[in-house]
């Protein structure tokens, strides 16, 4: 029973110290309400636009777990600008990389309707009405849909690779 006596009054003492701090809370906030947070005093409360405020005295900061609040605020800040600055970098690139897609992409189809004129002019001059006299059929072979062909010489033989 003893021990029981004597956390009882240690539970007793808690809530009694509890029920004052929310008290002078309570005061504090009531208080600081009626107060401008431009006083240069320190200002703990509500203030008319039913914010909460914690504005410490003229020359003190603000502590959260023992971080100062303010300095939080800078580095957001100056992350912020390095992330903005970043984001202009990136646009500035893409734009970049998509003119030079537009520009490889019109040296393509330039160069692919080239190949395209040549292996029309090479055709018609194999096979008749070109500047060339017309050439005999030697052989027919089925290219299954190819699309391009090679002449290559090997020990003073000509092959046609298609």
């Amino acid at each position: 029973t003893h021990t029981h006596t004597h956390t009882t009054d240690i539970m007793q003492h808690a809530t009694s110290l509890l029920l004052t701090m929310l008290v002078m809370t309570a005061r504090v906030v009531t208080s600081a309400s009626t107060t401008t947070a431009t006083s240069g005093e320190g200002f703990i409360g509500v203030d008319n636009a039913n914010n909460l405020c914690v504005n410490p005295p003229a020359g003190g900061r603000v502590l959260v777990d023992g971080v100062d609040c303010a300095n939080l605020q800078a580095q957001h800040d100056q992350l912020q600008a390095q992330h903005n600055q970043l984001q202009a970098q990136h646009q500035v690139e893409v734009r970049l990389l998509k003119e030079r897609h537009n520009q490889l992409q019109a040296q393509h189809d330039q160069l692919q309707a080239q190949h395209r004129a040549d292996v029309r002019l090479l055709q018609n001059a194999l096979c008749g009405g070109g500047i060339f006299e017309p050439l005999s059929v030697f052989q027919e072979v089925d290219t299954h849909g190819a699309r391009d062909f090679e002449h290559f010489e090997v020990n003073g033989t000509h092959y046609l690779a298609v």
